[in-house]
């Protein structure tokens, strides 16, 4: 236990080090902010963790074209972040995962009649397999006509950190071939089954020419974001509350650099999480939380300027855990940023 400490320690005076003699080549603050939300089922009550109520979704689509918003679709936001571009004010971004026919039966025409954006991400083997409860090439097809964009999701929607780079290359090939056979192009937007990433995937889709990667954690993209590990709001019938989504969707990125552990996919348990903030006036008020499957993790918080390092009491569960950290800005706006690690 004493050596742990003094391991930690020392980690930490490194970092301390690197974080006072890096050079920064961001500006003090970011100048864009994005939030994506992440939608799957539509009215599939049997599926409460991964459906929304109708009631929920008219909702949403309610808040979300208030003339304070300004949705866009999801390649305008990476291409603009990716450009060194301005996006306008609280910006959205809509993501569909899986392909559930739900989508088209309850959700499409909504956001079609709303004149709103929309990208499906879509696991291929699914399609190919012809599953009833999932749409069938004919019905993406005319989807992508009226306007969808089309995104890869995989081909057997597996745990993609367990396989092989070999397998991973596999999923990869597999499924862009069944694009091109059946869309005539190849999606350049990803979105990882489950939201679990690993470097090694991460250099496959940089080896085939994937634009950008989406997770599944909470957070706000902006230019410091990791372009392979991009977050999103999920929402689901527990996590639909309207007074929610208004708080996601007018947060601010938080303009975290450095991010250590750099691998989602963790190596060392407990990890040693460590980031810098581009403003380090956030600081003062810059809380985080950490999660996992048996629930809220305690942690100890310290600042070093603009140096954060989280320390965690305890070791991550097996499976998917998260940390979130806010922070309220001179102007009261809420800043927010989100990782999710896998073991």
């Amino acid at each position: 236990m004493v050596f742990l400490y003094i391991n930690n320690f020392i980690k930490a005076i490194i970092i301390l080090f690197i974080s006072l003699n890096i050079t920064n080549v961001y500006a003090n603050n970011i100048k864009n902010s994005a939030v994506v939300f992440m939608y799957h089922k539509f009215g599939i009550s049997k599926y409460p963790t991964t459906s929304v109520k109708i009631e929920q979704f008219i909702d949403h689509i309610d808040e979300f074209t208030k003339e304070k918003y300004n949705i866009r679709s999801l390649d305008f936001i990476v291409d603009t972040i990716i450009n060194d571009g301005q996006l306008p004010k609280n910006t959205i971004g809509i993501s569909i995962d899986d392909a559930d026919k739900s989508f088209m039966i309850s959700a499409w025409p909504i956001f079609k009649e709303n004149n709103i954006p929309v990208t499906l991400f879509v696991n291929t083997s699914t399609i190919v397999e012809n599953n009833k409860n999932y749409l069938n090439w004919d019905e993406i097809r005319n989807l992508k006509k009226e306007g969808v964009v089309i995104g890869a999701h995989s081909h057997t929607h597996d745990h993609m950190p367990n396989l092989s780079s070999e397998e991973i290359i596999e999923e990869i090939e597999t499924s862009n071939k069944i694009f091109l056979r059946e869309l005539g192009e190849i999606p350049s937007l990803f979105a990882y089954p489950y939201g679990e990433a690993h470097d090694k995937i991460i250099d496959v889709l940089k080896q085939y020419k994937f634009k950008v990667a989406f997770g599944q954690h909470s957070g706000v993209i902006n230019e410091t974001s990791n372009l392979y590990y991009l977050p999103r709001f999920s929402l689901n019938e527990k996590y639909s509350e309207i007074d929610r989504v208004k708080f996601a969707a007018s947060a601010q990125g938080l303009g975290v650099y450095d991010f250590i552990p750099s691998n989602p996919t963790l190596n060392e348990n407990p990890p040693y999480i460590g980031f810098s903030l581009l403003d380090q006036n956030l600081a003062v008020s810059l809380d985080c939380f950490v999660f996992d499957s048996n629930g809220q993790v305690e942690k100890e918080l310290f600042k070093f300027n603009e140096r954060i390092e989280v320390r965690l009491s305890r070791k991550l569960s097996k499976g998917r855990s998260r940390i979130n950290c806010t922070a309220k800005d001179k102007n009261g706006n809420w800043r927010w940023f989100g990782h999710q690690f896998y073991l």
